[in-house]
């Protein structure tokens, strides 16, 4: 894997307007196992957060109106940012030349992106963030920080939900909260993504990923206990059950109770029912996110774009 452009990424954001983070993900500049880099150079996917997405918009299309195709370059501003409030939350331009970097950059509101830390809204940005990231752009935000730790801390509880016993590998626990954020997702129903994705990210960067997990570990170290040998010792006792379920982001929450919505309800079930709900608000999370991302996708960027695009990932299936 090439080393990431950083200077060149930082001089890239300050070609747009103000922003409040960003940040890059992806294989690009995350090692995956399977890729050959000497003959694929991966278009480098940026997230980047803003206070005001209609403002944010409006500036950019004048500073850069070649990033905008489709009914996002007709509509404007305005259209862009009902169609986030209505449809999905992030608003991405593909195929963004810098340079010698060939980008994709996706735009949301800052005030979304922790939202969907904190409660997994649409496990859309904190699926990309239970992963490693590379910051281009600091953001000293309190409330940002925690949320950024809840959201692997949540990871962390519901991947032990969804297979609850006393004992499995570290590879294990990461194999599935690295799931977490693809399990149902369309795009590998539709072919657009390599099926043995999630284990070529935690093959490609398993050291990266155990740091990030067990230096954010918190109030779990009274709930698993992780050997030397690589085994994670589960306390599967009816207090740590409990813990586990409150550690639950509560968008998931309201799904897997429906209109009970009271954590009495949630207690009161066995362990199979538990994991049975969790994986099926799971699935249930993902395929609706998914699906108003491929209908915003289409509906905002040129079908020339789309259909590239398109190519693309479908290209990833096999690979």
């Amino acid at each position: 894997m090439q080393q990431i452009p950083m200077n060149l990424l930082k001089q890239f954001i300050q070609t747009l307007p103000q922003s409040d983070l960003s940040f890059a993900y992806g294989s690009a500049v995350q090692p995956q196992f399977n890729y050959d880099y000497t003959k694929n150079k991966p278009m480098i996917d940026l997230i980047i957060a803003v206070d005001n997405v209609e403002e944010w918009h409006k500036q950019n299309i004048q500073i850069n109106q070649t990033h905008y195709s489709g009914l996002s370059y007709y509509l404007g501003s305005r259209f862009i940012q009902r169609m986030n409030v209505e449809i999905f939350p992030i608003h991405f331009s593909p195929f963004v030349q810098y340079q010698d970097l060939k980008l994709k950059y996706g735009v949301v509101s800052t005030k979304e992106l922790i939202k969907d830390l904190e409660n997994w809204k649409w496990l859309s940005i904190a699926g990309r963030m239970q992963k490693p990231i590379v910051t281009i752009q600091e953001f000293e935000d309190l409330r940002f920080e925690r949320a950024c730790i809840s959201n692997l801390q949540s990871a962390i509880a519901v991947a032990i939900l969804m297979d609850f016993k006393s004992s499995m590998s570290l590879q294990e626990l990461l194999y599935s909260v690295i799931s977490l954020s693809y399990y149902g997702d369309i795009r590998f129903t539709l072919g657009g993504e390599n099926q043995n994705k999630v284990f070529n990210i935690l093959k490609g960067n398993y050291k990266n990923i155990t740091d990030l997990y067990l230096t954010n570990l918190g109030d779990l170290n009274n709930v698993i206990k992780i050997q030397k040998d690589g085994e994670v010792l589960i306390d599967t006792s009816i207090k740590s059950l409990e813990f586990l379920c409150s550690m639950i982001p509560g968008q998931l929450l309201s799904i897997i109770l429906g209109e009970k919505d009271n954590m009495g309800t949630l207690k009161m079930m066995s362990q199979d029912r538990i994991k049975d709900l969790i994986k099926e608000s799971v699935k249930r999370k993902n395929q609706f996110s998914s699906r108003r991302m491929l209908f915003y996708n289409l509906a905002m960027i040129s079908p020339l774009l789309s259909v590239k695009y398109g190519i693309q990932k479908l290209s990833k299936r096999f690979k």
